[in-house]
């Protein structure tokens, strides 16, 4: 056994625990890593990631534009932040991280209205004086679906990269800094020790530091016992677990495509890497309780193939399979990230940043870095983790959820009739909500699933409570 004495602990090495440690040394501060190298993280959100900076094709036309305005400003300041933190990170680690330009999002009739989602998206760019142009699906290299689109949006100042990549320059960078020590292994015990935080691994080592920084993806909140967790009031962290694809396409596919989200997703992509194979992704299913060491179920893989082909390229039914990825996507039940001071001023969070965790890191890491040497410099701050975070009744929820709910029970391939897609989403609506009204038991195990978890994702958790119990 050890201790690692340093000014700051980082608890996590996905994308934003690493991506906070670079920051701290390059502002002259000794840091201790504690948590597993990529090649031996089971679950990790960034190694599973596809990857897309997507500043505006996550924007949905039903989002209320204060919370568009607010996610967006973050995601430009993020993407330009980009060329010069790449370069950074390759002049210290001696590794080049290739960007891939631009993003391209379809249309076609899976949506409820995906006219209305590039609308949405199209017209957020061109009020932020960003481009976004209006172009046909045949102009949309390497999409050949069997869904026929009738739009496309080409979004140039978006793009992609290899996370893969982007996380072994990482670890060079801070494994081969002096002020660095890495522990690898699983924070076990966090505890406050006078002016001093103290981590235990499972490997019985310690560090000792004075601030803690909790960056444990959808682990995060759960790491803290009594009294630090009522002192920290940190918001739960749930996890959003995906599965995605790496294959080898009979196909060229010079920068990524996506659909709009839905169904509680962010749709269908295919994103290119730099060394010609393809990405696919991704599903998006709610836990409360993430399971690190599940593989991917064939329901999962089923509906990955199935939309990717329909909706992308049908050749990708003749893609060669790489390999199958599970990353556990950390969010909040606001949908916002955690960065900066907790409720104990030792204790910063860098998390729960969903799916723009790859875009947001450079940001992520310098809001983090400054609330640990300039404490209270982002008190204000929409993403801080001491904020208040409302949550919707039920049956607000059920009712603005129906209609994701029949696109997600129509995965893979699912047709309905015409016009009973809306007569389904509100019997749904109508059923779920007479039910947990009652006193049964199926009605005790949807509200207990919608205390801990009331969001959109959690809608199919509660049917499923439904339709499990006899």
């Amino acid at each position: 056994m050890f201790t690692a004495n340093a000014d700051v602990t980082v608890v996590g090495s996905g994308l934003l625990g690493l991506s906070t440690a670079f920051e701290l040394l390059r502002r002259d501060l000794t840091v201790t890593i504690v948590g597993p190298h990529a090649d031996g993280a089971r679950g990790q959100a960034s190694t599973a990631a596809g990857a897309m900076l997507t500043v505006f094709s996550e924007v949905e036309a039903d989002h209320l534009l204060d919370r568009v305005e607010t996610e967006v400003a973050h995601r430009i300041a993020a993407r330009q932040l980009y060329a010069t933190w790449l370069a950074d990170i390759a002049e210290a680690s001696g590794v080049h991280i290739e960007l891939t330009p631009g993003v391209w999002v379809i249309a076609n009739g899976y949506g409820e209205d995906d006219a209305a989602q590039l609308a949405a998206i199209e017209s957020t760019a061109k009020r932020h004086g960003w481009q976004a142009e209006y172009g046909t699906p045949t102009e949309v290299p390497g999409l050949s679906p069997q869904i026929r689109a009738f739009q496309a949006v080409w979004l140039p100042g978006e793009a992609s990269l290899d996370p893969a990549r982007l996380m072994a320059a990482l670890e060079a960078s801070v494994v081969g800094h002096p002020r660095c020590r890495w522990i690898e292994g699983t924070a076990t015990k966090i505890e406050e020790l006078g002016e001093h935080m103290l981590v235990t691994t499972d490997g019985a080592t310690t560090a000792l530091s004075a601030h803690l920084v909790l960056a444990a993806g959808a682990m995060s909140s759960r790491l803290l016992n009594e009294p630090l967790a009522d002192q920290a009031a940190v918001p739960p962290v749930l996890s959003g677990r995906g599965v995605s694809m790496l294959v080898h396409a009979p196909f060229r596919l010079p920068a990524a495509v996506r659909t709009p989200n839905r169904g509680f997703a962010c749709g269908s992509h295919m994103v290119p890497r730099p060394d010609g194979t393809v990405y696919l992704g991704a599903t998006n299913r709610l836990s409360t309780e993430p399971d690190y060491n599940r593989d991917p179920d064939l329901d999962e893989v089923a509906t990955l193939i199935h939309d990717a082909a329909a909706e992308l390229h049908t050749a990708l039914r003749q893609a060669t399979l790489i390999t199958t990825r599970v990353g556990h996507r950390p969010v909040t039940l606001d949908h916002l990230p955690l960065l900066g001071t907790t409720g104990h001023p030792m204790i910063h969070m860098a998390s729960a940043t969903y799916r723009c965790g790859v875009l947001l890191a450079p940001l992520a890491a310098n809001i983090v870095a400054d609330c640990v040497t300039a404490p209270q410099s982002h008190a204000g701050h929409p993403y801080r983790p001491t904020r208040q975070i409302a949550t919707p009744a039920l049956n607000d929820l059920l009712q603005d959820s129906a209609r994701g709910l029949v696109d997600m029970l129509c995965q893979p391939g699912g047709v309905l009739p015409a016009g009973t897609d809306q007569t389904l989403a509100h019997v749904l609506h109508a059923a779920l909500s007479e039910i947990a009204t009652g006193n049964s038991t199926r009605a005790a195990a949807m509200r207990r699933i919608w205390q801990r978890a009331p969001m959109a994702e959690a809608v199919p958790l509660l049917l499923d409570a439904v339709g499990r119990l006899r």
